[in-house]
Parts: structure tokens; sequence; C-alpha cells
């Protein structure tokens, strides 16, 4: 475990105003499909606007931060380009300029992520974003880039986030609120948001959602936690046992839960043949639409069960679904 990993909770796996014109219905959770778009260039892909950050926790600051993703086919030049949050009540807005020099490191190649972070070290290796997240020391391909600053102006209960090119032309925006967090987490703070899919429309709530990474509560710089591919965001709801037939021996087994976009609650149970409870895995979990939960093949006080045939079921409410599923698993006891 990362010594300052933040999120600690157990199996946590999981009013726009728009400042760009997208379609109404863009995504509607009970509509029959989603609006998958070509964006005309970068898109943000998510934003920290509440880190944790104490004088008094002992623990490492996290960085607020902005990400932006290529989903194009054509490299973005980002020399020159602004980040600037809502206008306040007396009409100041705050800019960011960010890749001010011209550097083949401004380059952002398809597929490629950039991160823009307010810090006042004297370089990025010694920034908090990559001190926070210490796996940025090993992606030489994500484009980091500093603002001076030791926050953004970000409000921690509704802004939004410009992005602009060098001639002021606007490329994407996204007006959030805290309510886009999933709404099953009690403790948001120190989690990012994160889009399922960067070609979803960056103004409708529906395309965000908490952060279901536990040991940095984000993932800058590499493939959103709550990703899914155009095909994955309307999929069947569906739980697997891995495997099916399991021996004690082998320690554990997994229930593998892939479900739609949006954000869920869940609670799994497993009963015996006579459907007498046996172990209650989840209770009122908060969950993203892919989660994975283990099984060690004992009840809920710690006993080895008998072999035998037992159900597991899982009952799902969300924004998007509310499901009840069943699968069976064959326990082979063995010492």
């Amino acid at each position: 475990m990362h010594p300052h990993h933040l999120l600690q909770s157990a199996l946590l796996l999981f009013f726009v105003i728009g400042c760009k014109d997208y379609p109404d219905d863009a995504i509607s959770p009970s509509g029959p499909s989603l609006l998958l778009s070509a964006p005309e260039g970068p898109v943000i892909n998510e934003i920290h606007f509440d880190p944790r950050q104490s004088s008094t926790d002992n623990l490492a600051d996290q960085p607020d931060y902005v990400e932006i993703y290529n989903p194009g086919n054509a490299p973005a030049d980002l020399t020159g380009w602004t980040i600037e949050d809502c206008p306040s009540a007396s009409g100041k807005r705050y800019s960011y300029h960010f890749a001010d020099a011209p550097s083949p490191a401004n380059i952002l190649k398809p597929g490629e992520y950039a991160i823009v972070t307010p810090d006042n070290s004297p370089s990025v290796a010694a920034s908090r974003l990559v001190g926070f997240y210490d796996y940025l020391e090993r992606r030489p391909d994500v484009s980091i880039f500093l603002v001076e600053g030791k926050v953004f102006s970000f409000n921690n209960d509704r802004d939004c986030v410009t992005l602009k090119n060098s001639e002021g032309t606007l490329i994407d925006s996204v007006a959030y609120e805290e309510g886009w967090h999933n709404p099953y987490i009690r403790e948001t703070k120190g989690r990012s948001i994160e889009k399922f899919n960067p070609l979803l429309p960056s103004s409708s709530p529906s395309s965000w959602t908490s952060s279901a990474d536990n040991d940095y509560g984000g993932t800058p710089g590499i493939r959103n936690s709550v990703y899914l591919t155009q095909h994955d965001l309307q999929r069947i709801p569906v739980i697997k046992a891995i495997p099916e037939q399991f021996s004690t021996r082998q320690e554990s087994m997994a229930f593998e839960i892939d479900l739609p976009y949006g954000a869920y609650q869940m609670s799994l149970v497993i009963y015996d043949s006579n459907l007498a409870e046996v172990r209650r895995l989840a209770n009122g979990l908060p969950a993203g639409p892919s989660t994975i939960l283990e099984w060690d093949g004992r009840n809920d006080n710690g006993e080895t069960l008998a072999s035998g045939i037992y159900i597991a079921r899982l009952n799902v409410n969300g924004t998007t679904l509310s499901t009840t599923l069943e699968t069976t698993i064959t326990l082979i006891s063995e010492g």
C-alpha cells in the first residue's frame, strides 16, 4: 500500500450551467442510447477540485489538477493554451496559462494525457503531483504543466472549467457540481471526478462520477478508473463467479460484477442450498460500473463451509439501474 494512500474504505470500487452547447438529450440515464461524439480537439477528462490538503494530518497533500486527453486522430499543440474558471459575482475569473513556451512536450498526441496543476515547485519532478501520484515518474509520455500557486480557484460545491487554445477559442468546458459524485459515497473529499468515456459530452452530469481508485483517489495520466468502452456503456448487467467450482484449497474465488454506466450501491449475500444466509460480502457498498468481490468459502463467523451448491444474490440500486442478479457456486471444502 502506498504510504499516503488516503481512502481506506474497504472494497470501495466504485443543474448544469453549460459553458458549451450540446444536445439536451446527449446522455439520458433512462434512455436507450448514449451519444458519443468526435470532438474537435482535446477534452477535459478528469478534475480534482476537492483534494485532501491539511497541515495537521501528517499526510502528503493531494494536488488540484485538470486532466486533458486527446481522443482524436491528430496531434494537438497546446502552446499558449489556458484553463479558466467561472466568473465570480464581481465578474472576476481566474486564468491559468500553461505550455507558454514552445516545446515538444506541448504536442499532445492521440491517446495521450496532459495534466495541469498548481504548484510552486521548481520542477515537475519535485511537484506535489509526481510526489503523490508516484506512478507518474514512470510515465514520460504524460505532459505535466505547473502553473504558479498552491491551489486552483475552483470551488468545491460548483464551478466551471474551460479549456481555450492560444487564440482564445473555447475547446471544451465543464460546469460541475459536487452532486456529480457517486451519491452513495459519504465522503467524496479526496476523490476526483472522472468521465466514463472521453467521447461523452463534458457538459452532461451523466458523463461523470467519482473516481473508483481507492489508492490515490484519482487517475491523472492513466485511463480513468470508471472507463467503459462504447459497447460497455450500456452493457447487460451480469455477475460471474470465477471459478464457478471453487476449492477452499485455492484460498478464494471472485465475483466479477459488470454494470452499465452509472453510480451504484450494492449488497451481495451468499445462501446455501436451503436458502439460508451464510455470508454477507457487501451491504450497501458504493460502487462503479465494474466491481470485484472475493469470497474465501467461509461464513460470517469465519468457519469453513461444507461442500455443496451455494447461491450468490446481488441487489443493485443505482442512478441508471436497479436490479437483482444471481449466480451459483460449487464449493469443495478441503481441510
